[in-house]
């Protein structure tokens, strides 16, 4: 057998030769390699197995802990441990169910969980999904894209001491969401005192508000509506026939019997007959007459307001209904819902206001402050003629204001609604507009002359009320102070760092808008002009140009603030600093020179003294000097001083020009000589050249 083996080995070798007798392949090799192979592939399985095997409950460490194949719990222990120590534990964390609700986070914080909002909760409660789809359900716990709500809001996912997984007991929870300052008058409804469900419905009902059953039904549960004594107290009325809600509150009243804050008149003395038919007729509460016949019996007066200018819609359709409930309510004088909720059932838009920023007080409140509810023989049902006059009763304070120098056009026309909204905004003060977009509504040519090179802060900034009075004022144009006040409120600390100093007499009078205009300007600092024009203004002709003038300061003859501080200074003629050091700032290479050369300085220049030979502003002479260069110096030096003309080889010197061979500033040469010297002169051999 080992020898038939051995053949076919070599009778096989044989086949992978090439016709050269070479060996491609042997069937070794091919064997071989595919050993390995499958060995590779069997120690991976093993090596897996044993990794896996590897897992346990331990916490492992660091990046692994977040994707390990472990419980929730083994994480979440003291969590666990405090839900499943409560009285009411959710089946799916009893049962250490997590995944249920959460996906695993991977991420640490983050809780994700298995579905969005009340979906989640509809996947174990689908029969609750039903009730939910119902027209009368809980409103915030209905499945739509305004869902304010969630199951979460009432219940605890995990765990609670109350049943049903509550957050709260009792009416509490319901206190969370419902103002409980409602629930606290003199009388309160014994159901509504003990639980809120035993007669709302916490999820959905097929009933209006979530009553667990019709109202009338629901009453009868507790009171017999055909007892003598009840159908006695109620004039004979059978009540098992209408609503007893329409003349009392099911929640707490200020009125005994839980009769509703407001009542109809009739039906304070059980004057029910007044308005219905006899008790023991057929249709009791048939009434005698049709409304608005019925109203006008009693309300004679109304009829007049029929014939005014502007008539209520509901009114003169005879629809007092509309607004008015016949018997009681909780909203004097008996109005089916709260004011400002009644108005908005119609006038939608107003109520979009009064959810805005900015909100007129009587608008939230009490409409018929402004409005009359009837009819009006102004617009709009005003009570007042003019809207201003209106705004005026409650705004007296603003009477005064009329009486000023200065009126803003509106003000005076008592036109209030041409920039404030009478209702709400979103801008502050109930603007129509934001500050700066409402004055432009006016002042259009304001927008586009502001549209220039420098805006003042204010102007920028769009707030037009940091300078002008929306109103009045007894400064023009409306300013909220005089200029000078209205300037300094921003800019005081300009002046109190001239104290002691020389200030500008504009300024120090409060006088800006000589230099400055108030709004925008194409000239830099909101100037009134540009370079020495403006200050020539007062300053009269600082550059005369004349024939015969030599040099000209160029500072002057461009920006006078170069040198000069347009507000004041602590230096003398307002400089910005001391005359050395302002030069200096230009002419730095006669500085350097300065510092440079300590021993051998001209006085007036090493002491800063520039003026006592030199012009600020222009000159008949070359560099800005005072007079001719000769005449200048011997202001100082006598020219006829023996020790003078000696060292002068006794040449007069009253008519040279001593700045041919000294420099008037500093030099390193004694004497201030020039540094480059002729060799007769650097010798005193003057008369090489000169005569005596």
């Amino acid at each position: 057998m080992g020898r038939d083996h051995l053949s076919d080995e070599k009778g096989l070798d044989s086949r992978f030769r090439g016709n050269d007798g070479t060996q491609v392949h042997s069937i070794k090799t091919v064997v071989s390699r595919k050993s390995q192979i499958l060995l590779a592939a069997l120690a991976f399985i093993v090596l897996a197995t044993l990794l896996a095997s590897c897992a346990t409950p331990q916490l492992p460490s660091k990046a692994s802990t977040r994707f390990a194949p472990k419980s929730c719990v083994a994480c979440h222990e003291k969590q666990n441990a405090a839900f499943t120590s409560q009285k009411v534990v959710h089946a799916p964390v009893r049962n250490g169910q997590c995944e249920t609700c959460h996906q695993r986070h991977g991420v640490v914080g983050a809780v994700i969980l298995q579905k969005d909002s009340a979906e989640l909760c509809y996947t174990c409660h689908a029969a609750e999904k039903q009730k939910f789809s119902q027209a009368k359900a809980h409103t915030a716990l209905k499945d739509t894209p305004k869902q304010k709500l969630g199951c979460t809001n009432c219940h605890n996912p995990h765990a609670s001491s109350e049943k049903g997984l509550l957050k709260k007991t009792g009416n509490d929870l319901c206190f969370s969401c419902h103002k409980k300052e409602g629930f606290a008058k003199k009388v309160t409804h014994a159901p509504a005192a003990q639980s809120c469900r035993t007669c709302h419905e916490p999820h959905a009902s097929s009933e209006p508000n979530g009553l667990v059953k019709p109202a009338a039904a629901l009453c009868q549960q507790c009171h017999n509506l055909t007892a003598p004594n009840l159908m006695k107290a109620h004039g004979g009325y059978p009540m098992d026939k209408t609503a007893c809600t329409s003349c009392h509150t099911p929640h707490t009243s200020t009125q005994a019997k839980l009769i509703r804050d407001s009542v109809h008149p009739p039906m304070t003395q059980m004057g029910c007959s007044t308005c219905h038919g006899d008790p023991k007729s057929k249709a009791p509460f048939e009434v005698s007459t049709k409304v608005p016949d019925l109203c006008l019996m009693c309300h004679a007066n109304q009829s007049k307001s029929l014939g005014e200018k502007v008539t209520h819609s509901p009114f003169k359709g005879g629809q007092c209904t509309f607004c008015h409930n016949p018997h009681a309510t909780d909203t004097k004088p008996v109005l089916v819902s709260a004011q400002s909720e009644l108005c908005t059932t119609c006038h939608g838009n107003i109520g979009e206001a009064i959810k805005a920023k900015s909100i007129h007080p009587p608008a939230k409140e009490s409409c018929t402050s402004c409005h009359n509810p009837h009819a009006s023989p102004n617009s709009r049902l005003l009570g007042v003629a003019a809207s201003g006059e209106l705004c005026l009763t409650c705004h007296a304070a603003k009477t005064a204001d009329l009486q000023k120098k200065s009126l803003h056009a509106p003000f005076a026309g008592q036109q209030c609604a041409s920039c404030h909204n009478p209702h709400g905004s979103k801008e502050a003060r109930l603007l129509t507009k934001p500050v700066q977009s409402l004055c432009y509504s006016c002042h259009a040519n304001k927008e586009k002359e502001f549209d220039k090179l420098t805006q003042h802060r204010p102007v920028a900034g769009g707030d037009c009320t940091a300078c002008h009075n929306a109103h009045a004022s007894d400064t023009k144009p409306i300013l909220v102070k005089t200029q000078s006040e209205l300037c300094f409120n921003c800019h005081a600390p300009m002046l109190a760092r001239l104290k002691g100093g020389t200030v500008h007499l504009p300024f120090q009078g409060g006088q800006c808008a000589l230099c400055h205009v108030s709004h925008a300007s194409e000239t830099p600092k909101l100037l009134t002009a540009k370079g020495p024009a403006l200050c020539t203004t007062c300053h009269g002709t600082i550059l005369t140009e004349a024939k015969g003038i030599q040099s000209t300061h160029a500072p002057a003859k461009q920006d006078c603030a170069s040198c000069h501080d347009p507000h004041g200074s602590l230096v003398k003629a307002q400089l910005k600093k001391e005359t050395k050091e302002l030069c200096l700032t230009c002419h730095t290479k006669l500085g350097d020179l300065m510092k440079k050369v300590t021993a051998r300085r001209h006085p007036p220049a090493a002491e800063g003294q520039c003026a006592l030979c030199h012009k600020p502003h222009e000159s008949e002479n070359t560099k800005l000097l005072k007079g001719p260069a000769q005449e200048l110096c011997v202001m100082c030096h006598n020219a006829g001083d023996e020790k003078l003309v000696k060292a002068h080889g006794g040449i007069q010197i009253k008519n040279a020009n001593c700045a041919g061979c000294h420099d008037p500033h500093a030099s390193e040469a004694k004497g201030l000589f020039h540094p480059v010297m002729h060799k007769p002169f650097a010798g005193m051999v003057c008369t090489a050249c000169h005569k005596k």
